[in-house]
């Protein structure tokens, strides 16, 4: 931010209509430029006079101290967005973990192979743990492997299934 800009948007600042948007650049402008933390200072000064005579109330005695303690608010208020937004943040990123760490844990660990009942040599295979679905890797053990079906036969014949 320039001189020019901060220059515009010190009326609005002292109000306390500046967007929040811009507000921390500004702040950086106004902490990093003496000439324009004075002008601040002189607008501050002359905003406030203006507003005691307005309401009768007894003139500040520091209205720089005053000033610097608004910077200071505006600071703290940025820092606490910046907090909240962190916040958010991991929130939604551990939400996230949590959810594939769910959806990991519902995954089967291993293929399950089974016999159907009343079949002698065809080989059903349970996908990603979805019964009747066949796995289009291992759709060729049925004809290739027949030592994997006889290993099949007994286990099944070993937990005592028909």
């Amino acid at each position: 931010m320039d001189c020019r800009s901060a220059e515009k948007l010190s009326d609005q600042y002292l109000a306390g209509t500046l967007p929040a948007d811009l507000l921390p650049e500004y702040l950086r402008h106004i902490r990093s430029c003496p000439e324009c933390l004075d002008n601040l200072r002189t607008d501050y000064s002359i905003t406030k006079a203006i507003d005691q005579i307005n309401h009768d109330q007894d003139f500040s005695t520091d209205y720089n101290r005053d000033l610097m303690q608004m910077l200071e608010r505006s600071r703290q208020s940025i820092l606490r967005r910046l907090r909240i937004l962190f916040v958010k943040r991991g929130f939604v990123i551990a939400a996230l973990v949590a959810v594939a760490f769910f959806i990991a844990g519902r995954m089967p660990e291993k293929q399950k192979y089974y016999l159907p009942k009343g079949s002698e040599e065809s080989l059903r295979l349970s996908y990603y743990g979805i019964e009747e679905e066949y796995d289009p890797v291992f759709s060729t053990i049925r004809e290739r492997n027949s030592e994997v079906i006889r290993k099949l036969r007994e286990m099944q014949r070993n937990e005592g299934n028909p």
